[in-house]
């Protein structure tokens, strides 16, 4: 016995294959001279598209920044520019913009953030920043650096 199949209409035909030129379409064509990197074999070898050392020299050269300018002064060995000890008596205080001034300059911190229990805040970590962290009423409840 002869099996005989019967054959898609053509808008059938048609409907499957608009689908297949649109995603032939959107394939990338091969780069011509294109050479893929190979993987770096440690981390310190990896370009993190920042440039090296003396791209990031050049750089800062050519737009009149000095490293001196950009970089902060590096401190003594063992010496922090921020010390919580001097306004520990701070601590259960109403906090305001006149208390944080005060904070700053007992700490010897170069700048201030004052965080409450339901604010976010960067993980940078600044050794010269003094952390003033807040309960929901606004009171002082400590001091980090960073």
């Amino acid at each position: 016995m002869i099996r005989r199949y019967r054959t898609a209409p053509p808008c059938l035909l048609a409907a499957a294959l608009v689908p297949l030129l649109a995603l032939a379409a959107c394939t990338p064509a091969p780069e011509e001279g294109f050479e893929e990197e190979q993987p770096a074999a440690t981390a310190a070898d990896a370009d993190t598209g920042a440039g090296s050392a003396i791209e990031t020299e050049t750089a800062r050269t050519e737009i009149g920044d000095t490293p001196e300018a950009v970089a902060p002064p590096v401190d003594a060995p063992g010496e922090t520019p921020c010390d919580t000890e001097a306004v520990q008596s701070l601590i259960g205080t109403q906090g305001s913009e006149t208390i944080y001034a005060k904070a700053v300059q007992d700490s010897g911190a170069k700048s201030h953030r004052a965080l409450g229990p339901t604010d976010m805040a960067t993980m940078d970590f600044r050794p010269d920043r003094l952390n003033i962290d807040l309960d929901a009423s606004g009171k002082i409840t400590g001091f980090r650096c960073g």
